[in-house]
């Protein structure tokens, strides 16, 4: 499993929300760094055996592991993708914003 990356929260946020803040180690496995003055002083996690972490580059070694999709693969997603409605060809075409 890879960890997310903590979120930090000021020591006053901590205090006042901390409830909050436990439910969400709790329930959703988040964690927290607590700053103080712009320095990080603690860190709210999960009890418990410790998640491991992994540098993107250990992502991409696993992934280049894998085996590689054959072609009936890219049959099925091209397939998918033109049984898809209601979604334009160009998300852009119909933007509102005024191109350069």
């Amino acid at each position: 499993m890879i960890r997310v990356v903590a979120k930090t929260i000021s020591a006053t946020t901590a205090g006042r929300r901390l409830s909050e803040i436990l439910d969400a180690v709790e329930h959703n496995r988040e964690e927290f760094i607590v700053a103080r003055h712009g320095q990080d002083v603690a860190r709210i996690a999960p009890a418990g055996a410790p998640v491991r972490t992994a540098r993107w580059s250990d992502v991409l070694a696993i992934l280049e592991r894998l085996p590689r999709p054959d072609s009936q693969f890219r049959r099925d997603i091209t397939a998918a993708r033109r049984r898809r409605a209601g979604l334009p060809r160009d998300p852009w075409a119909r933007s509102s914003t005024r191109r350069s």
